[in-house]
């Protein structure tokens, strides 16, 4: 059999309370609006994949997956996008060894017996308590317009469980490993429990899960042909996490809230999302741009200023003209969806000239695509 793993997602299940995370980045709270950010890096930059949790509830989560990536197999190698869900059941969140980590539209919306790019709570515990563990991931051929939906079913065919690859794993570390990324705009570190393993065909794996048995998020993970191949066949990294938990009827000020009211600092808003090179703004950004047209509306005398910035990746120029771009966007949006008066907003790009970090990672890249928002004096 030929292994090839497509398309690749990242998730977090946590039934814990917003309060409960601690500014080193022990937790990540699961709420309602709660978006996981991976980068895939190709030669022409970072394809960034974005996950919202869209409901929780008794029987489990629910979740949208969006991805945008080039088209290698076509003419022109033309962007295609992807906007699937996923509903994972809690007892699977719980007690499933079978992490179904591709998204796409053969895919079904719920596979009993999987989880969706976390592993499940009894994997983690078992890491920890005896280093071991088996999982199993998936290989979904699949890209082709007649290809017919895999059934959940594993009595019908063709069905998911046909193209699961089970993996032995054992904890490389007796200790976490701390992986940075970016938590609601800050960088932080979150603690890991390394894995590593191999399949029966030969496939190896690595895997860091959030150590966090409530909670056992895929931060990283890897898989390729052998222990001594360089190429991986596919691979995982959260980059960046952002969460809004205030319950809707709270009066207190939202964080951007009391940041825009001192006037003349700088802050960082990384929800903001675009695709690919480009100044097209998605749907992702829509809380993110309604909370600013509503505190624009209820602050009437505040004037904003918006900044883009990019990574380090392509010529100064290139960058320099999508970071105006990209500032004019979100200008656009706030005028034409709410009604914002354009002479209250000035934008401005800076391209990769003011990085906030280094260019040489994933995570690096990510903390420097970034729309800066200022209030004017």
């Amino acid at each position: 059999m030929r292994v090839r793993f497509a398309t690749i997602v990242a998730f977090v299940w946590l039934l814990a309370p917003a309060s409960s995370f601690v500014a080193a980045g022990r937790t990540v709270p699961i709420c309602e609006g709660l978006s996981i950010v991976t980068a895939i890096t190709e030669r022409e930059g970072d394809y960034e994949s974005i996950k919202t949790i869209q409901s929780v509830g008794p029987s489990g989560v629910r979740m949208k997956y969006s991805t945008e990536r080039v088209a290698r197999d076509m003419p022109g190698h033309p962007i295609q996008k992807l906007n699937v869900v996923r509903s994972i059941r809690a007892a699977d969140l719980k007690n499933a060894h079978k992490y179904l980590q591709e998204f796409g539209p053969a895919t079904p919306i719920e596979v009993p017996g999987t989880t969706a790019i976390g592993t499940s709570s009894a994997v983690l515990s078992a890491l920890k308590s005896t280093g071991a563990s088996e999982l199993a991931m998936f290989d979904l051929p699949g890209g082709l317009p007649s290809q017919p939906p895999y059934s959940a079913d594993p009595k019908q065919h063709p069905n998911v469980f046909d193209h699961e690859i089970v993996f032995k794993l054992r904890r490389a570390e007796a200790t976490p490993v701390m992986i940075p990324l970016t938590v609601n705009g800050e960088k932080a570190e979150l603690p890991a429990v390394h894995a590593t393993g191999s399949a029966e065909w030969g496939e190896k794996g690595e895997f860091f899960f959030l150590d966090d048995e409530s909670n056992p998020l895929s931060l990283r993970w890897r898989l390729r042909t052998s222990s001594i191949s360089t190429n991986d066949r596919a691979m995982l990294q959260v980059v960046r996490i952002t969460y809004r938990c205030r319950a809707t009827s709270s009066k207190e000020p939202s964080p951007l809230e009391r940041a825009l009211a001192e006037r003349g600092h700088p802050i960082d808003v990384y929800d903001i999302f675009f695709s690919f090179n480009s100044d097209e703004i998605r749907e992702e950004s829509e809380p993110t741009l309604s909370e600013l047209g509503d505190l624009l509306r209820r602050h009437a005398d505040w004037k904003l200023s918006i900044a883009g910035h990019t990574d380090g990746i392509a010529s100064d120029a290139f960058n320099l003209d999508l970071s105006k771009r990209r500032a004019a966007a979100v200008k656009k949006a706030l005028v034409a969806k709410f009604g914002v008066d354009p002479n209250r907003l000035t934008t401005g790009g800076y391209g990769k000239s003011r990085p906030r970090d280094t260019n040489e990672t994933p995570e690096g890249r990510a903390r420097n695509r970034r729309v800066e928002l200022m209030r004017e004096k």
